[in-house]
């Protein structure tokens, strides 16, 4: 991590633009670690962010992990009927339905805070070619970010259907 902070700080002084890129959902992923990793990327406070699932290939040391000890769940679709990945590995304490939900929450939590927006909305003050790029980024971002809200809110009323049967 501290390598991550160094590099970072480096070639921000330099004027290199970052990109982080995330993955939830891998061997020892709690609900703890995902938000150590949230706050880390926030410390970092990269250009742009990319979360993924931790992945379901046979052959990877995740999966094989995961076989091993019996976390597999769910079939072999990748992502649900709108695009967004699926989980199919879970962990002691950690549902396999929680790290999409956690992917959503990453993204909200990264995004929506005042630092970023703030650098947002200076690059599309200043710059016509910025102010394009980004809002053509903020209309994907946006519709994507609406989809995956859908996705939470059927994840809690299917919670919340579970609990009434109990």
């Amino acid at each position: 991590m501290e390598r991550a902070r160094q590099f970072t700080k480096t070639v921000t002084k330099l004027g290199l633009v970052v990109h982080g890129d995330f993955i939830l959902g891998l061997p020892g992923e709690t609900h703890e670690t995902i938000n150590t990793t949230i706050a880390f990327a926030k410390e970092l406070d990269v250009e742009t962010i990319q979360v993924s699932v931790g992945p379901r290939l046979s052959g990877h040391g995740a999966y094989d992990y995961a076989v091993k000890n019996g976390f597999m769940v769910g079939d072999n679709k990748m992502v649900d009927e709108g695009g967004h990945q699926l989980a199919h590995i879970q962990y002691p304490g950690l549902p396999a339905d929680d790290i999409p939900l956690a992917v959503h929450r990453f993204y909200d939590e990264y995004y929506f805070r005042p630092k970023a927006v703030f650098r947002i909305l200076r690059k599309a003050a200043f710059d016509s070619n910025d102010r394009k790029r980004l809002y053509k980024e903020a209309k994907t971002f946006l519709k994507l970010r609406s989809q995956r809200n859908k996705l939470v809110k059927r994840h809690s009323d299917e919670a919340a259907a579970e609990l009434a049967k109990a």
